[in-house]
């Protein structure tokens, strides 16, 4: 059995990422239509020949095989997390039969990338190994990304405290792992630990990363995904009602990959509940491995985390972002079932009702970049974090815009918790009850035929 360790605690001389950097330049060598290519793995998470990085690929598989094969991740759904696993695990076993030919050492592990390590000064700096040198000598380079830092934002893990694993992919909380879904290659509604921070990880990166018909082009992808799967179990681990999902609709469905061999292999939720019993089994460094024992749930008595909102305010009209700051004024009332003043009510609550914000339908082209979103702050710089309620990542807003079999391509929904800065708005002097001012600031410019386009933005509360 295999550990994955932080790439920030291998020991000085540790191998692990040369070889890893070996095995990608070899893969790359191995025709396309070769499963254990390194093409071929990338496709299976995302492909579109028209995109820059597919360009000079070569011959590709027949549609029988691209259908059943390629473009089979998911997002925006309670797969997320089992699909992401399966998938590393086969991939680290190819990679680790490649350095094995190559003369290597047997056993390789995938690393993982815990950008979100507030004790680690150089966390949230992509490891040098993957930078330097900034060519293609170097196996583990990118050409096109657009940072190799992260900003701290964006990796915070208040999905952590999110309790349970699915939600309802309308309301909140929408769950930890994602909604409730069939097959969902693009899916609407992403979950809290994909929208955060996983999604941001992935646009912040940019470049190949930024998409993710194009991402697991990039070996920073599989480092950024093994941190994700690591999450995973650290929310288990925190128990208090933290449990998987236990229907059969998501234990039992089964997912197509190759092995090391390159045979037909699946995969099913039900067989990576617990990473020791994952192909040869792995672990995390510093992280306990036991996981829940899979019993009967009796869904009578399962807890109700189902929070009954009512709706406060919202547009009614598609709101265009653009590379400059986009304002939009909320004009709110109180919610239907609350008859007196609608700050006083809150005011006098003991614990104040859980508010959230909703960006719906949410369409676009291109890879966007993440957009920061301020509630009633002040034009100027000074002091504006302070109003900060969250970001839009958009990561895979294309795919989600586009209709086809598994999606109606009515695009994304995310939803922002922003109970604390409302209660910190309604305690100033200058809150006004019946406006609300949202402003959506891009990082960086959009780049030539991006575009994003919200549905709706609407003001939840309970």
């Amino acid at each position: 059995m295999n550990q994955r360790k932080n790439v920030y605690q291998l020991p000085a001389g540790d191998t692990t990422l040369e070889w890893y950097g070996k095995a990608v330049m070899a893969m790359k060598k191995r025709p396309t239509k070769d499963p254990t290519s390194w093409n071929y793995q990338a496709a299976i998470h995302g492909f579109n020949s028209t995109l820059p990085f597919w360009q000079g690929v070569g011959k590709t598989p027949g549609r029988t095989e691209k259908n059943e094969f390629w473009n089979q991740c998911q997002h925006g759904s309670w797969f997320f997390l089992p699909w992401h696993r399966m998938y590393l695990a086969y991939f680290e076993q190819i990679v680790a039969q490649t350095i094995v030919s190559l003369g290597g050492p047997a056993g390789w592990a995938l690393p993982f990338w815990n950008y979100s390590d507030s004790t680690n000064p150089h966390a949230l700096t992509m490891p040098p190994a993957f930078t330097k040198p900034g060519n293609a000598a170097n196996g583990l380079w990118m050409d096109g990304r657009e940072s190799n830092s992260i900003d701290p934002r964006y990796v915070t893990l208040g999905a952590l405290d999110t309790i349970p694993f699915t939600g309802d992919g309308r309301t909140s909380p929408l769950g930890f792992g994602g909604p409730e879904t069939t097959f969902s290659h693009s899916g609407r509604t992403h979950g809290e630990l994909e929208s955060l921070p996983h999604d941001m990880v992935h646009v912040a990166i940019g470049g190949a990363m930024g998409d993710p018909r194009t991402a697991a082009l990039d070996p920073i992808f599989w480092l950024h995904h093994a941190n994700i799967d690591r999450l995973w179990q650290v929310w288990l681990n925190k128990g208090n009602n933290r449990e998987n999902p236990t229907e059969s609709a998501w234990l039992d469905l089964e997912f197509d990959f190759h092995d090391k061999t390159g045979a037909k292999a699946q995969m099913k939720a039900a067989n990576v509940l617990d990473t020791r019993n994952v192909l040869s089994g792995y672990t995390y460094q510093g992280v306990a491995p036991a996981a829940p024992a899979l019993a009967p749930v009796n869904l009578l008595q399962r807890p109700d985390f189902s929070t009954p909102l009512e709706i406060v305010a919202a547009t009614n009209k598609q709101l265009s972002l653009s590379s400059a700051r986009t304002t939009v004024q909320l004009k709110l009332s109180p919610a239907q079932r609350k008859k007196e003043n609608f700050a006083a009510v809150t005011a006098a609550l003991a614990t104040p009702p859980k508010t959230f914000l909703h960006f719906e339908n949410i369409t676009g082209k291109g890879i966007p970049p993440i957009h920061d979103v301020y509630l009633n702050a002040p034009d100027g710089g000074k002091g504006r974090e302070s109003y900060y309620a969250g970001s839009l990542s958009f990561f895979g807003v294309e795919e989600a815009s586009t209709p086809s079999l598994h999606q109606s391509g009515s695009g994304q929904h995310y939803c922002l918790d922003v109970t604390s800065l409302m209660n910190k708005l309604r305690s100033l002097p200058n809150w006004n009850e019946q406006q609300l001012d949202i402003s959506i600031d891009p990082i960086r410019p959009m780049a030539k035929g991006t575009s994003v386009k919200i549905g709706r933005i609407s003001l939840y509360t309970e």
